[in-house]
């Protein structure tokens, strides 16, 4: 496990107990970070559009780059909402639909999307300037909600009239559809994030519904119970929340694109400031019960009817539900952030294809692993390891089987998965973890306790008297820090204050060189 530093995580600690739901809860503090992605668009000019904010310059060429600078793509790492820390859970990749409905300001495929620019500020027709943007070019609406970044995603999502800048859309509904399904046993440790982009206590409201079924093309056809979002901010209603900078939270420096269908190239409309705001929706939130199949979510306007019927939501020509001259004033106005993932705290989320059991231990210095499956005959696996539970590479399959030995296992602490695809779906098995025994002896030791402040102390109960050195492994970056303490019988020692930063971490012994067999966790708060 590679050393290396560890970054201020603002997460709080994730409890693994049965969770409440709440209807909604506000996301109270964000980790994300920059990550580099490359473009394949070359830099192009084209003028502005619109009429508002660049109505004076939309005659001026502007050169438009991408994809600039070593770091770009502001990835979400992790979010508190609910008083937990919630990790992405590896479910595969969502597909996003938008169905639109013609309108008398917009027919077509129009794409609106907003970008973070390298600039401190983002001001209407800069002069003598590119440009030029972090993000890599994404010109569908659709491929760039599904990109997975802070630092960009769409405008005014469900405007279709009276916009400033002409930026009206024809966007009736958005559909996340995870078309392997999902299912967890445990639908409050399980949700969806949703972020907007705009100020403290100004963010948008809208409708949420789960999907339940999907039909042979893979379209919805089935709905649970819609509900509404309200607009404003946490601390007046329960609703948004929106992070202090100090609780991971960035002014983003953005200006608004769009690509009308006679457009070879986005061009800028508008310029915005803003930082996000987001809401997370447990599974038990949208009416989702254990083991329950779920496809998704559909996100819908707040100026419709407040709770439509399955067929109601079918029928995209249904003005009452769908009305066609939304304004931002009516609730139009959701700047849909690019995260469409499912988030976790506690175990993995597992998919249709069932996963019955994954076990494994060590022999001889090699890793035994046996599991099996709801659909055995027909299900292929691969089985994947990690040095740091983050990272994973396979070393089997994919091919049917039922068990496989690891003699490539090396030294220290190993993780394994199973994703097992059956039927057209793939699922992710829970993180198996084993440690080599790589000195003599069966010692067996635990951490007490696993969930502790600064300063506590904390007990190694079960080690022999002994001089040992005790790693800790930021879970959520890999990041190590070591403490070394003489033990008589019970290891005792306190945390100081600066020690480890808030988060996830496992633990690990070394005596005499040679890693010990077993591993703990604790949440430090």
């Amino acid at each position: 496990m590679k050393s290396r530093p560890c970054p201020l995580v603002t997460a709080s600690v994730l409890l693994l107990f049965a969770l409440t739901t709440h209807g909604q809860s506000p996301v109270t503090a964000i980790s994300a970070s920059y990550q580099t992605q490359s473009t394949t668009i070359a830099s192009y000019l084209a003028t502005p559009i619109g009429s508002g904010a660049f109505g004076g310059c939309n005659g001026t060429s502007y050169t438009y780059t991408f994809s600039n600078g070593s770091s770009n793509q502001y990835v979400l790492n992790n979010f508190n909402a609910a008083g937990n820390a919630w990790l992405a859970a590896p479910t595969g990749a969502a597909k996003v639909r938008l169905r639109r409905v013609d309108n008398a300001a917009v027919a077509g495929s129009r794409n609106i999307v907003y970008m973070e620019t390298t600039a401190l500020s983002a001001i209407a027709c800069p002069l003598g300037i590119p440009l030029a943007f972090k993000p890599s070019y994404v010109d569908s609406m659709e491929l760039l909600l599904a990109g997975g970044a802070l630092n960009q995603g769409t405008d005014n999502l469900f405007t279709n009239a009276s916009n400033g800048d002409g930026n009206n859309n024809n966007i009736e509904r958005v559909d996340v559809i995870f078309s392997g399904g999902l299912s967890t046993t445990s639908p409050a440790q399980a949700g969806f994030a949703i972020f907007d982009r705009g100020a403290n206590n100004q963010h948008d409201p809208f409708r949420i519904v789960a999907i339940t079924s999907l039909d042979a093309n893979g379209d919805p056809n089935g709905f649970g119970a819609v509900r509404t979002c309200t607009g404003g901010n946490g601390s007046n209603n329960g609703s948004w929340g929106h992070p202090s900078t100090a609780q991971g939270n960035k002014q983003f420096a953005c200006y608004v694109l769009r690509k009308d269908v006679t457009d070879l190239r986005l061009r800028a409309s508008s310029n915005v400031n803003q930082e996000i705001g987001g809401v997370f929706y447990t599974f038990a939130d949208l009416g989702i019960t254990a083991g329950q199949p779920l496809y998704g979510y559909a996100l819908l306007g707040p100026d419709g009817t407040a709770s439509p019927t399955t067929a109601q939501l079918l029928n995209l020509a249904n003005n009452s539900v769908y009305p066609t001259t939304t304004t931002e004033a009516a609730g139009g106005g959701l700047d849909l952030v690019a995260v469409n993932s499912v988030f976790a705290t506690g175990g993995y989320v597992v998919l249709p294809v069932s996963i019955i059991s994954f076990t494994g231990g060590i022999q001889d210095g090699q890793a035994s692993l046996q599991w099996q499956t709801s659909d055995q005959a027909n299900a292929t696996v691969s089985l994947q390891r990690s040095s740091d539970g983050v990272s994973f590479v396979t070393i089997y399959g994919p091919a049917a089987g039922d068990h496989f030995t690891d003699r490539t296992m090396p030294a220290g602490i190993s993780y394994y998965r199973l994703v097992v695809t059956g039927s057209g779906q793939s699922s992710y098995s829970q993180i198996l973890t084993l440690h080599q025994n790589s000195i003599s002896g069966n010692l067996s030791w635990k951490v007490f306790p696993t969930v502790v402040e600064k300063g506590q102390t904390i007990t190694l109960e079960g080690l022999t008297d002994g001089y040992y050195t005790v790693s800790f492994y930021n879970a959520s970056g890999g990041c190590r820090r070591t403490m070394t303490n003489s033990f008589n019988g019970q290891a005792r020692f306190g945390l100081p204050g600066n020690a480890l930063p808030a988060g996830i971490y496992w633990l690990s012994l070394s005596a005499a060189g040679k890693q010990l067999p077993g591993s703990g966790k604790v949440f430090v708060r």
